[in-house]
């Protein structure tokens, strides 16, 4: 079974309450509003990726990321585990428009309610929200199956 791990990062502006999104509109089943992330490189460590992604996707850079949690996706044809982060230390110009869709900010709570969201971000709410550490997401066999932990 193929392993693949990724990130995702929030990037929360303390002086508006606004967090960085990215409406994705580049793979089958991420559309919508989510957060700026992607897949960790091999020989790369955790935080570095998410470094990187964050530059890559927003043109910021970023400081400090803090791993809040994870979450798994297992299907029959492998794992996704992406690790969740988050950070208010960043600089930079931001792009407002990159490869995978468009990027602006958004009040934080206004994002919480807003939809259509990628698939996954109500479930990773609940690991920025302190609710869950990690989110299990078990798609085998056909059945569909959601663990927090």
């Amino acid at each position: 079974m193929k392993t693949v791990l990724m990130n995702m990062l929030k990037i929360y502006n303390e002086e508006t309450g606004q967090v960085l999104v990215l409406d994705k509109v580049k793979k089958y089943g991420w559309e919508g509003l989510t957060f700026p992330g992607g897949k960790v490189e091999i020989g790369e460590s955790f935080e570095d990726s998410v470094i990187r992604e964050a530059k890559e996707e927003t043109n910021l850079d970023i400081k400090n990321p803090k791993l809040v949690g994870l979450i798994t996706w297992i299907s029959d044809e492998g794992k996704d585990v992406g690790l969740i982060y988050e950070t208010s230390d960043f600089e930079g110009n931001l792009v407002e428009e990159n490869r995978e869709g468009k990027l602006f900010w958004m009040d934080y709570e206004e994002f919480k309610n807003t939809n259509p969201k990628s698939m996954s971000m109500d479930h990773i709410l609940k690991i920025y929200e302190g609710e869950y550490r990690e989110v299990f997401w078990d798609f085998r066999n056909g059945k569909e199956k959601i663990s927090y932990f």
